[in-house]
């Protein structure tokens, strides 16, 4: 298992049979809580891959603030679901120095991968500090 599965696996069992209640709860002055943490790494995988890479118009919000209708069930089929539209898109493009439809400083496949490496990196840090704040669980 590679890094970038790693990382999206470990976001999905810091989230796995978490109530609504604590999904949304946030130990932190900033807001952050599990159900935004999921909410915006799917925005951020559609945003690189379907945006940046491909051209085309993304879906969902960067905002960590969920609606209330919106649940943990919900989310994280949200979040599984873009991360295979972007492995589709990875595999059908191949190449890692494949140009991106994006203008900007991003200009090939691989810097996308990289900034949702680190994107998801930072953020499966913050649920891991989350998870363990709301239940006293430690670990990946």
């Amino acid at each position: 298992m590679g890094t970038r599965e790693h990382l999206r696996r470990s976001v999905l069992r810091k989230t796995a049979g978490v109530g609504e209640v604590d999904a949304r709860r946030s130990p932190v002055p900033s807001g952050t809580s599990l159900a935004g943490l999921l909410q915006h790494l799917a925005f951020v995988e559609s945003k690189w891959f379907v945006g940046v890479v491909t051209g085309k118009p993304t879906t969902g919000t960067r905002s960590m603030v969920v609606d209330a209708t919106s649940s943990v069930r919900t989310l994280r089929a949200a979040y599984r679901n873009a991360c295979s539209i972007r492995d589709s898109i990875v595999a059908a493009i191949g190449d890692a120095d494949a140009h991106v439809a994006h203008d900007g400083p991003v200009r090939n496949r691989r810097g996308a991968l990289l900034a949702v490496i680190d994107e998801t990196a930072r953020h499966a840090g913050h649920a891991d500090i989350i998870g363990e704040q709301l239940d006293g669980t430690t670990g990946r």
